[in-house]
């Protein structure tokens, strides 16, 4: 098992220390992909957008066909709360996300209100601020001819 940084995961309605397991090999997330998450920081004392990355997520689950549990402002009530658990100044990753336990008609899309809510905060740093190398290619990508409609040559 890995060895994971201090973690603090809210499932079912309660935090849980570490990283629990929450999906099983029947659930629709992980053999259909049902699943979505925005990532947010926190540093220095501070959690930019964080209600904007919990709208997000809400708006993503929509999308997919999935029904949140929460609404935005309860999540970022709950990573609030999930930060007291960390030091005041720890860089942390915010982690909220929802997937279908089950699937509905034939089993393929997701079944709305089998969604589940899962939020996991952990400390990870924060990349260096130092940037990376860019170039330009001396490769182009090939150009494509125009398609143009094939003209029929027989009557359907």
């Amino acid at each position: 098992m890995a060895d994971w940084s201090k973690t603090w995961t809210y499932i079912d309605g309660e935090w849980v220390d570490g990283n629990p397991p929450v999906v099983g090999p029947r659930s629709h997330a992980l053999w259909l992909g049902s699943c979505v998450f925005d990532g947010a920081r926190a540093f220095e004392g501070v959690a930019p957008d964080l209600d904007m990355h919990c709208a997000r997520v809400n708006d993503s689950a929509r999308a997919l066909g999935l029904e949140p549990t929460l609404k935005a402002g309860e999540i970022v009530e709950l990573v609030q709360d999930g930060l007291t658990k960390f030091d005041k100044n720890a860089e942390v990753y915010i982690r909220p996300m929802y997937w279908a336990e089950e699937g509905g008609y034939v089993g393929v899309p997701p079944l709305p209100e089998s969604t589940r809510f899962c939020l996991s905060i952990y400390e990870v740093p924060m990349p260096s601020p130092a940037g990376f190398p860019v170039c330009l290619s001396s490769f182009r990508r090939p150009r494509t001819a125009r398609y143009t409609r094939p003209t029929p040559t027989a009557p359907f």
